[in-house]
């Protein structure tokens, strides 16, 4: 009886040895999510081309401007370089190399995205028309600017760049075949042509946890006024850099420009 007792202890001994040796398992640590919430850094931008009301329709529809004549719109081009988003503590986020040609034959050009924005609250844009003076008087460009790329938007390295370009054709116009052709430019100093625009938000633009999001209408009917009338009869053409009737209608299209929304992409 003394020996099973002995035996029961030894084995009781050995199982809480067994037991005490085995390993317990590690609570998991719990993961901190804090500050890992992914960044959207792109804004999203849309250039919409219309004519008053009315969205251009290359070659096809007939629309009317201020001075009562009509035009049908067969090239409609345009430089939107030097962007720059304003804050809303007032600082300036401006983008590098921003030059892009806006063509109305061409729908991709009209949508593009800037990245690595600054996560932060915007309340309005900053851009130019045309190609600053700077770019169009230093020689060989890369890029959007390069000749070879976008040639039929270049003139010379002493003339520069067309800043904006519209063709088409009107019953008003004595050029033969009743053409309409707007080509502005020029850098001459005091003549400039390029032309600053500045737009504010109706809500300011968050980004960061979504992209953002402008939208843009190019008005085509304000090269013809109100500002500087135009008219088709007396000028159907305006192709020399600088000249009185290019500096009228540059003053006229830096007014074309109007938001349509801004906020986040969806």
């Amino acid at each position: 009886m003394k020996l099973s007792l002995n035996i029961i202890a030894l084995f009781a001994g050995i199982t809480l040895f067994t037991t005490a040796c085995e390993k317990k398992p590690v609570p998991a640590t719990p993961t901190d999510t804090t500050g890992t919430t992914e960044t959207h850094n792109e804004v999203h931008f849309n250039f919409e081309n219309y004519f008053g009301d009315k969205e251009i329709e290359l070659d096809n529809a007939t629309y009317t401007t201020g001075q009562s004549e009509d035009i049908k719109i067969s090239v409609f081009n345009y430089w939107i370089t030097n962007i720059k988003l304003k804050k809303n503590d007032g600082t300036y986020f401006t983008e590098d190399e921003s030059y892009r040609l806006m063509r109305a034959d061409k729908h991709a050009t009209l949508h593009f995205h800037i990245e690595d924005v600054p996560v932060g609250t915007y309340t309005g844009i900053e851009f130019m028309i045309g190609v600053d003076v700077p770019r169009n008087t230093s020689g060989a460009q890369t890029g959007a600017l390069d000749p070879a790329v976008n040639g039929d938007m270049f003139w010379s390295w002493s003339t520069g760049y067309i800043q904006a370009k519209l063709e088409g054709t009107s019953p008003q116009s004595t050029e033969p075949n009743n053409f309409v052709q707007y080509h502005i430019g020029g850098v001459k100093a005091g003549s400039e042509t390029p032309r600053a625009v500045s737009l504010t938000f109706a809500n300011a633009m968050e980004v960061g946890q979504k992209a953002g999001a402008i939208k843009i209408k190019t008005d085509a009917a304000k090269w013809f006024g109100p500002g500087n009338p135009i008219k088709i009869a007396d000028n159907p053409t305006s192709t020399h850099g600088s000249s009185p009737v290019s500096l009228m209608i540059a003053d006229n299209y830096a007014k074309m420009f109007s938001m349509i929304s801004a906020g986040n992409e969806e």
